[in-house]
């Protein structure tokens, strides 16, 4: 075992939902990263937009109990859960929403996305739901995302002290990294507690021109080690006890199953963590 503090064994990582596929359904994620022996899942409870449809269980009844009686089964750690964007079709009932579902499954933090333009609203939006969380003892990732409202890190930075909230940080996507055009310097010069999730992908050095930043996000990403992205300086500037999630749907393994979808994550995640760190 290697004694560098960023060295990383796989029941020391977060797999996200994502890995899966966009749709993975909860119990499924639980279970392949479980199996694939991470110590952690990041779970999507709901669609990103009201009315969209979602794979069972769901917020219903005793759906969100359900997966946390199963998380505890394994056992596997619920590390955060992503729910409503915040977007001109989502109000603040909505985002309350995420927060009850966070209180009922034991996630201790949101990823939360953000596609309202009106970013005034969003302010006064994220304050009343930081509130919330906080009084619910959750904390609020924000993410930001090139083709999204909040395009950089100073986007977001903004919007989170315009709110005055203290329980929301920055959600920081190695691929939404290079694509908003920042590098490593400008994450090596945050305070390392306003990073509260880092999700780690790979991907070519640049995006293909005819591809946009939004396929390119579902359908572009590779495993860790296998493209261009600086993935070692990244991981170098976060503080050693960082929250890492790997977020890497391989559209070439689609089609296989869950289990082995997470296995292959698990192993190459290994394989980077111990040619770079070990």
């Amino acid at each position: 075992m290697s004694s560098n503090p960023r060295y990383r064994e796989v029941r020391a990582l977060t797999l996200g939902f994502l890995s899966l596929g966009a749709n993975a359904a909860p119990m499924d994620v639980l279970s392949a990263a479980a199996d694939a022996g991470f110590g952690a899942v990041g779970l999507r409870i709901s669609g990103r937009s009201p009315g969209d449809p979602w794979p069972q269980p769901s917020a219903e009844g005793s759906g969100l109990e359900q997966l946390r009686a199963r998380a505890g089964a394994l056992p596997i750690r619920i590390s955060s859960i992503s729910g409503y964007y915040i977007s001109e079709k989502t109000s603040l009932s909505h985002l309350l929403a995420n927060v009850e579902a966070a209180r009922r499954i034991g996630a201790p933090l949101i990823s939360q996305g953000c596609f309202e333009p009106d970013l005034a609203r969003v302010g006064g939006l994220l304050r009343d739901y930081a509130r919330a969380a906080a009084d619910a003892g959750v904390r609020i990732a924000l993410e930001f995302m090139p083709m999204s409202a909040l395009k950089t890190i100073g986007d977001t930075r903004r919007v989170i002290a315009d709110s005055d909230a203290r329980n929301v940080g920055l959600l920081i996507d190695s691929l939404h990294l290079a694509r908003s055009g920042a590098d490593v310097s400008e994450v090596r010069a945050l305070d390392p507690r306003s990073i509260y999730l880092t999700q780690l992908c790979d991907a070519p050095a640049a995006r293909a021109p005819d591809t946009t930043l939004f396929d390119e996000a579902m359908s572009g990403r590779m495993y860790l080690g296998d493209g261009g992205l600086d993935l070692e300086a990244l991981v170098a500037a976060l503080s050693p006890d960082a929250e890492i999630e790997l977020e890497t749907p391989v559209v070439a393994d689609a089609a296989l199953p869950a289990a082995e979808r997470a296995r292959r994550a698990a192993q190459k995640a290994t394989a980077f963590f111990a040619s770079r760190f070990g």
